[in-house]
């Protein structure tokens, strides 16, 4: 059984990420595993054989470069900010004519986008195809979260490309989604209504997160502070669809002499949190296992306030080191979350209602509640090897 991953972009990406923990689970469990992926980086070849880069050549890196700026040219049409991820796929590489797909008894996509595979040629594969969706853009128009493109998804060329999937999507796939939250969007879709859609959840490596005393995690993050330490954090943060704008005006409504913030990620910038004075420390993006389960262990309270989200490997992260987390309910989080045990769910996307778990939740760590909470139990079911087990179990059906 030779299993070819899909993924494209970087290696710090939450999605190549997720799907090179289930490849390295797959390894263990002795699966002929390989990732192909199209990165610029060449030094992720030189410390794991088994993921292969593609070479583009001069046209197809011109090919690449146009697909960008059309890309870029419709963002700044249609889109609050350029930060966000848009994906077109009309150009790219052909994986059909690649060494490691005539090798492969199956395929399995993850990530495919801006400008990694050219979205037509996906219809010349003739293997079994699984596609573990880990954003809403295999059934869009082109973005990878709806709310980011709310005007453009109901326009013309949204609807366009729409049809160009619809076509290309044939009975060699299998869709997986990473959440049920995923799973219904997808099934409502457009594009993938009538479609057999599984759902597998998002994996994260157990072993490499331990939770650290608070005293020591907040020695390594150089924290001296007496207060209740708030963390917030994720790879785009301060997106819409994270929720950024009603987690702001929450913090606006505590009491900020008795809270610490602590964010993580690429933020785009401060100049929101030193308006509304509240003490604060960024650590900017952190990608050192030792120093994310140091800032999972050292807060008291972690706030997910994603409103559209797959399944973030944050959260989860953050439970499994012994911190409760407060997100919205009708979200993948929530899926996760246990109310009122591991955390916190609000009803409403509220930032008033925000505020109030905010509140409930430090009230009860005062009288600690946390603190003999058994909350790696529930994360461990979504540890690698037990997810990995499940794409096993899919590949064999699929496979016979």
């Amino acid at each position: 059984m030779k299993i070819l991953h899909i993924i494209g972009g970087s290696p710090n990406n939450g999605s190549f990420k997720g799907a090179n923990i289930l490849h390295k689970a797959l390894l263990n469990l002795n699966i002929d595993s390989k990732i192909l992926n199209d990165t610029s980086l060449k030094e992720i070849s030189k410390f794991d054989k088994d993921i292969i880069t593609i070479n583009y050549n001069f046209f197809q890196k011109i090919k690449i470069y146009l697909n960008l700026f059309c890309e870029k040219i419709l963002k700044s049409f249609f889109l609050h900010s350029p930060r966000e991820t848009f994906t077109i796929g009309f150009f790219g590489s052909d994986i059909t004519k690649t060494k490691e797909y005539k090798e492969a008894d199956l395929i399995h996509i993850h990530w495919l986008n801006q400008g990694f595979l050219n979205l037509k040629s996906l219809s010349k594969i003739q293997k079994p195809l699984i596609w573990t969706m880990r954003d809403m853009w295999p059934f869009t128009g082109g973005s990878h979260y709806t709310m980011d493109f709310e005007y453009y998804e109901n326009g013309s060329i949204s609807k366009f490309i729409k049809k160009i999937k619809r076509n290309t999507y044939n009975n060699h796939f299998k869709f997986v989604a990473v959440s049920q939250w995923l799973k219904e969007r997808a099934e409502k879709s457009d594009v993938l209504k009538g479609f057999d859609i599984m759902k597998i959840d998002n994996n994260i490596d157990v072993n490499q997160f331990e939770e650290i005393s608070k005293k020591n995690a907040k020695n390594i993050l150089e924290i001296k502070t007496q207060k209740q330490i708030i963390l917030y954090g994720a790879q785009n943060p301060q997106s819409k669809r994270k929720g950024w704008d009603l987690f702001l005006e929450a913090i606006k409504k505590i009491d900020k002499s008795k809270f610490f913030l602590l964010i993580f990620g690429n933020f785009w910038s401060n100049e929101s949190l030193d308006k509304i004075g509240i003490e604060y420390k960024s650590l900017g993006y952190v990608d050192n296992k030792k120093l994310l389960s140091a800032t999972y262990s050292c807060a008291d309270m972690f706030v997910a306030s994603s409103i559209q989200d797959a399944w973030p490997k944050t959260f989860a992260e953050a439970i499994y080191c012994g911190t409760p987390v407060i997100c919205f309910d009708k979200t993948s989080l929530s899926e996760v979350v246990e109310h009122k045990l591991s955390g916190y769910i609000v009803e409403d996307f509220d930032s008033d209602k925000l505020k109030d778990g905010i509140i409930w939740v430090s009230n009860e760590i005062q009288k600690g509640t946390f603190k003999d909470l058994n909350f790696k139990k529930k994360i461990m079911n979504y540890d690698a090897k037990i997810i990995a087990n499940k794409y096993v179990e899919l590949y064999r059906k699929l496979l016979n």
